[in-house]
């Protein structure tokens, strides 16, 4: 499969562009601070982040990136290798799918993602040498063409016995070698019949002829090879050309990677990495970057022209100029790809790492709070903080906002510096274990009053309340459940409450007197539907611009159309119902298999809402008609695997939080203002390779939308969705509109209210 990568985003555009991305396309929020592999060219150095790309290029002093957003197949990437040759970047993934990119292309080889092989299938490392990519494999050496684009052969190096896994690969003297579980072997490279494992020979004279070797690499006529010692707690690296000697030992060292330069070789350790002349005598030993960095993490380390390029588990991709001045390549984004949720308004969008497991028991993950606003990423600092669930942003004030951790209390603050740590030595917030870190908080939801709502685990009085003024409220009921999730506050005051793991939702009606408790009413219930079938499992809660509450189950969504009257009657939810339409009369239920992770509303009141294991719905207003679902199979989505959604009330970008890392989507719908005040249309002017649709946004809600040429004659007409419109620059009759200046006149639902905008378009 083929695709035109016409999307490298630079640094610089990734900044300027975003906030006007048009309504339709899609932008990665991923992590660039990590690196785990690299491969240099003559003029690019490529640093694989796990998930995307890095790519610099040395004569502009340019980053780019490339991630699934513009053109890769997968996400979770194994190892990267390059064929200066061929000019041709290979990318393995962790599933051995294979994309090739060269001459901004990106050419898909899937062969060995859908080969059967017994056991285990893995790529480990790639080698080039002339037309040829050299995959080492969990099963051999898959031999790849990079002239075709297709698979050439595939290399049994081995005893025979079984398949011998292949760490690596190097070449000299006419020669290949691979570094196997079961020792190095060695045949001629212009062998025809390598697939047969005869025709390789066993380096027998090796110490440990038959141990496991992990790195290679060939350096002035000697071949360097590693083999690890599990009971010496070290590596073992020997050097050979017809006779075998240490070179040097290494203690405590894994996952080592060796790789050749012009000038020598490099070998590289988590902690270190040393530079070898070809001679085999050490040039420079590099341990550490300086003092703005921690403690090294090296993954690969490649030296070129005196200098040497660098791939940290922590630090990303780094250039050591003259092995010395080291400079961090890296591009803005959160602080890592883990969304447990995300909170975006009026925006500013922030998304918490942290975790529970199934259980609802600590993942101990450090804080991993990330804020994007206006196109810039930011992140708190941890300190010794772990574990943040949920952020609450004051809608009076969006650089105040709250943070719930599962273990260290409420977090509050202020232009993205902590203010307050609220625990149990200074609040009525209690520990499951007392003296322990164990202040549990999950669900924050900010009434009209502004006071905050807290949920709370495990303790007596599970619902707290911090008032403006810093005092606290107790609410005396004690939520019979394991864990408590997360709390809305609906539009008449009532507070709904996510009881995970099976034990429904719970109601509180505190008649908006929240520190009188004599008036309160209170409900713990299982959701059953019109048909009387009770569903335990809730995962997700939202209340919609009707004011009906939509909820995520097991089975689906399920929505109370008389939320009010939960007290007042046995309430039921009621299943979206879609007629098959095939003449028998009967319907389905909507989603009705799937688990309903999250759910948004956007502007115009559709409904976002977030699967398990089949993507991202997209639902009509009253969820009847499926206006897009995202997997996959037809979009660049990272993930099936939805763990959070929201979506933005000004920018209309729907956020979703996979279990392969963060991304958005810019929508077509934003919330309607109460005026028409900052009208205008995007892009404008529009230039005559612009494909994709024209936006008009800052619209009151469900505007009257009319576009005329400049003589008055109409071209097209809609309805806004909430607080904007889009328009494919086709007229109602179809055809392309040609170019010229157009007039757009949004009126009010009543009328009363106008504004009138205009637009160039060149064809």
């Amino acid at each position: 499969m083929k695709r035109i990568l016409t999307t490298i985003v630079t640094g610089t555009l990734f900044f300027t562009l975003s906030g006007q991305t048009p309504v339709g396309t899609w932008s990665d929020h991923l992590t660039y601070n990590t690196a785990n592999s690299i491969a240099a060219g003559t003029h690019q150095i490529y640093a694989s982040t796990g998930s995307s790309i890095i790519i610099y290029d040395k004569d502009f002093d340019e980053l780019k990136k490339v991630s699934r957003i513009n053109g890769l197949t997968e996400t979770e990437i194994s190892t990267i290798g390059w064929s200066e040759e061929n000019s041709t970047l290979i990318v393995a993934y962790s599933t051995t799918n294979i994309d090739l990119l060269k001459n901004n292309t990106i050419i898909n080889i899937p062969d060995i993602k859908r080969k059967y092989v017994a056991g285990k299938k893995e790529i480990n490392r790639i080698r080039t040498n002339g037309k040829y990519a050299y995959l080492a494999c969990s099963f051999g050496i898959v031999v790849l063409d990079i002239l075709k684009n297709e698979i050439y052969d595939t290399w049994k190096p081995g005893p025979g016995s079984e398949n011998a896994e292949v760490w690596d690969i190097a070449f000299g003297d006419n020669r290949i070698y691979a570094a196997t579980g079961m020792g190095v072997y060695s045949a001629v490279l212009s062998n025809t019949g390598l697939s047969y494992f005869a025709n390789w020979n066993l380096l027998n004279i090796l110490p440990s002829p038959s141990g496991k070797y992990t790195s290679l690499c060939f350096a002035g006529n000697k071949l360097y090879a590693n083999r690890k010692d599990i009971t010496s707690n070290g590596d073992f690296i020997y050097s050979f050309n017809g006779t075998s000697s240490l070179f040097s030992y290494l203690s405590g060292v894994f996952n080592s990677s060796f790789d050749q330069s012009p000038a020598g070789f490099t070998v590289s350790s988590s902690a270190f990495v040393r530079y070898f002349n070809t001679d085999g005598s050490l040039n420079k030993t590099i341990s550490s970057y300086g003092t703005e960095w921690n403690s090294p993490q090296i993954s690969q380390a490649i030296a070129e022209n005196g200098n040497i390029w660098i791939a940290d588990y922590k630090s990303g991709l780094l250039r050591g100029e003259s092995m010395s001045a080291f400079t961090a390549l890296t591009l803005p984004g959160p602080a890592s790809n883990n969304a447990f949720s995300i909170t975006s308004s009026n925006g500013k969008t922030i998304i918490c790492g942290g975790a529970t497991d199934v259980s609802w028991n600590n993942r101990w993950r450090p804080l991993e709070v990330s804020i994007n606003e206006n196109n810039r990423w930011t992140t708190v600092s941890p300190g010794n903080l772990n574990d943040a669930l949920r952020a609450l942003i004051d809608p009076e004030n969006s650089n105040h906002f709250f943070i719930s951790t599962w273990g260290k209390g409420l977090l509050e603050y202020e232009n993205n510096i902590l203010v307050k740590q609220f625990n149990d030595s200074n609040s009525p917030l209690q520990t499951i274990i007392p003296g322990q870190p164990y202040v549990r908080i999950c669900g924050l939801a900010m009434d009209k009053a502004k006071n905050l709502w807290i949920t709370q685990t495990e303790v007596a009085g599970t619902i707290k309340v911090l008032k403006p003024d810093g005092s606290w409220i107790v609410n005396p009921v004690t939520i019979n459940a394991p864990s408590i999730g997360d709390i809305i506050i609906t539009r008449n005051g009532h507070k709904w409450v996510v009881l995970p793991r099976g034990h429904g939702l719970f109601v509180l009606d505190d008649n908006n007197t929240p520190d009188i408790f004599t008036d309160d009413r209170s409900k713990k219930m299982f959701i059953a539907d019109s048909e009387n079938k009770l569903i335990t499992l809730v995962y997700s809660i939202a209340e919609d611009l009707d004011g009906n509450i939509w909820v995520g189950t097991d089975q689906g969504p399920l929505i109370y159309y008389n939320p009010e009257k939960v007290f007042d009657e046995e309430l039921k939810a009621f299943r979206v119902k879609i007629p098959r339409n095939d003449g028998t009369g009967l319907s389905d239920y909507m989603l009705k298999t799937e688990i309903i992770t999250s759910i948004a509303v956007d502007g115009a009141n559709r409904k976002w809402l977030g699967t398990f294991s089949s993507g991202a719905y997209h639902l009509s207003p009253d969820g009847t008609i499926l206006l897009k679902n995202f997997n996959e199979e037809n979009s660049p989505i990272l993930s099936n695997s939805i763990v959070t959604l929201n979506v933005d009330n000004k920018s209309g970008d729907v956020w979703f939080g996979t279990s392969k890392g963060i991304q958005s989507f810019r929508g077509d719908a934003i919330s309607g203002a109460e005026e028409f005040s900052n009208v205008y249309t995007f892009p404008n002017p529009v230039r005559e390779d612009f494909t994709g649709n024209v936006t008009i946004t800052g619209l009151m809600k469900d505007s009257q939308i009319r576009i005329t040429d400049i003589s008055g004659n109409l071209v097209f007409e809609t309805v806004s969705n909430g607080g904007e419109a889009t328009w494919d620059l086709n007229t109602y009759t179809g055809r392309r509109v040609s170019t010229g200046v157009y007039l757009v006149f949004c009126a009010s639902t009543d009328g009363a209210k106008s504004f009138v905008t205009k637009m160039l378009v060149i064809r």
